[in-house]
């Protein structure tokens, strides 16, 4: 291939190059992450980093729509659709607490700082940089929080504040943005809070309830996925272009479909699509963290004019702030608001939840695509103050907190000796014999209106007690067993699936279960049916 001046072009092969380097890049991280047991994103940054001293690679720089665009949203779909909304409305005090008022304290503290260091860079700059690392991102410190067995309110609050946090910050950060380099008053600020607030919701509840009625009206599993992957932009285009929050819109019609949607999609497609983004998640996450490693070389290029030191004092002034803020408010604000608001949720929770809770702070893949989206130019068309040093900064609090407070984590947990109550250990247990136990006496009702047992009948109920009887012998484990069932005991098996699933929803709302124990076990009934729907 040839260049209009007939010279070889070396845009192939270096589209090539950078291909076959992001993808081992991947893998590399995902098989050192399972190794060596560090935060799947610390791992992807710095393997980036490396990748990005190899000769002949041609240095990369994001655009800031891109990252906006293709990463965001389906990163906040993914969290916000497998979050549970009733239990973050139970921890409703300590979640807005922290993804609000911490949120806010965050960004001015970080943005006081950073102008005490650099007064000139304003505080419009200042408190946009300050937005996008205010946030933390709880995926690594929720996987080492699960994996380990901790209090599972921990987890629900951390998912909670992350399903929010993400909208909050994102609008101060569009707010600011927007300021810098313009006169905007009270009121305008005002009015784009309110354009970003009830723009963004509004816009997702609108398309949560059409995809929702598209999805009832779709049968077919890669319609679904297609559906399912488009629906995160749907929200988060429209909103972005006439000014609302983008993060909002994706949220809200996550949350709406996580919550009445699942229920309309066939368990075959409802598996598939889930298994689908589970793997997009970590794709997308791997991509963006070793994006930004390989371009760690060029911003640290441009930062060389800076002094050393003064870089240093920045870098680490920035990561304290960050880090003390969040455990100051946590420890010491959190259970005074409790006490003004009589919220016994929040009382109940001792010092050594609370400090776990406020250790739980690693910034991750919003950080970094919120810092790559400032934009090269103010409104006034002037460059943005210092946007090499900022994107610089974000990098060093991201791999600072994420390797500094998940590695350690496992440590705290041990020395605070926290770990889940008798109830949460065999939660799952309870839901999967209350199951089985529902296939029981709806085999048994069967039986009872029929003269005749139905063909195999008696051999599912052995089944069944013998699932039984596993579970009660369990407390604290999950059963693995797999049953095969023949073709003609499919049409019962189907039925007793039904019933189920009917009462894992009546423990669910009824508070007996959590949301995540209602999904897993779902899962485990979606399977089975799709193994019994895949031998028809």
């Amino acid at each position: 291939m040839s260049s209009p001046q007939g010279k070889p072009s070396h845009v192939p092969t270096q589209v090539f190059l950078v291909a076959v380097v992001l993808a081992v890049a991947v893998l590399l991280g995902r098989l050192l992450t399972g190794r060596l047991g560090v935060p799947d994103a610390a791992a992807y940054v710095v393997i980036g980093v490396a990748a990005g001293f190899i000769p002949g690679l041609p240095q990369l720089r994001l655009s800031p729509d891109l990252v906006l665009l293709l990463f965001l949203p389906p990163l906040i779909y993914y969290a916000a659709f497998f979050s549970d909304p009733r239990e973050t409305l139970d921890h409703l005090v300590p979640v807005i607490g922290q993804s609000v008022g911490l949120v806010l304290a965050t960004a001015m503290a970080v943005a006081g700082t950073l102008l005490a260091i650099f007064p000139d860079i304003g505080w419009a700059a200042a408190i946009a940089f300050g937005a996008a690392i205010a946030p933390p991102d709880p995926v690594a410190a929720t996987t080492v929080l699960q994996r380990l067995g901790a209090p599972r309110r921990l987890v629900t609050v951390l998912e909670g504040e992350g399903l929010v946090n993400d909208g909050v910050a994102l609008t101060l950060f569009a707010v600011a943005v927007q300021s810098v380099g313009a006169s905007l008053s009270p009121v305008d600020v005002g009015l784009l809070v309110v354009l970003q607030v009830g723009g963004g919701i509004g816009i997702g509840l609108v398309v949560g309830v059409v995809i929702a009625w598209l999805r009832k009206q779709i049968r077919d599993t890669p319609s679904q996925v297609v559906l399912s992957l488009a629906t995160p932009y749907l929200a988060f285009v429209p909103a972005h272009l006439v000014h609302a929050s983008g993060v909002l819109a994706t949220v809200t019609a996550a949350a709406w479909l996580g919550t009445r949607g699942r229920g309309v999609v066939a368990p075959t497609s409802r598996l598939q699509t889930e298994t689908f983004w589970r793997a997009l998640n970590v794709l997308l996450v791997a991509l963006l963290f070793v994006l930004l490693g390989l371009q760690v070389p060029g911003i640290v290029a441009v930062v060389n004019d800076y002094p050393l030191g003064t870089l240093v004092l920045a870098a680490a002034a920035v990561v304290i702030v960050a880090v003390v803020v969040r455990l100051g408010w946590v420890l010491l604000v959190l259970p005074l608001v409790a006490r003004l608001l009589r919220d016994d949720v929040t009382a109940d929770m001792s010092w050594r939840e609370r400090a776990v809770l406020g250790w739980c702070g690693p910034r991750g893949a919003v950080s970094l695509a919120v810092a790559l989206s400032i934009p090269l130019t103010t409104a006034s068309g002037a460059p943005f103050p210092r946007r090499d040093l900022l994107l610089f900064l974000t990098v060093v609090v991201v791999l600072a907190t994420l390797v500094g407070q998940v590695v350690p984590l496992p440590a705290v947990l041990r020395l605070l000796r926290l770990c889940p109550g008798e109830r949460e250990r065999t939660e799952g247990l309870r839901a999967r014999r209350a199951a089985v136990d529902a296939a029981l006496r709806e085999l048994d009702g069967i039986a009872a209106r029929d003269e005749r047992d139905p063909t195999g009948a008696e051999a599912l109920r052995q089944v069944l007690e013998l699932r039984r009887d596993r579970l009660r012998s369990q407390l604290d484990v999950e059963s693995g067993t797999a049953t095969d069932v023949q073709p003609d005991e499919r049409s019962l098996r189907l039925q007793l699936l039904e019933a189920e699933r009917r009462t894992l929803r009546r423990l669910y709302d009824q508070g007996e279960i959590s949301g995540r124990t209602m999904v897993e076990v779902s899962q485990e009934l979606d399977l089975d049916e799709a193994r019994l729907r895949g031998a028809e």
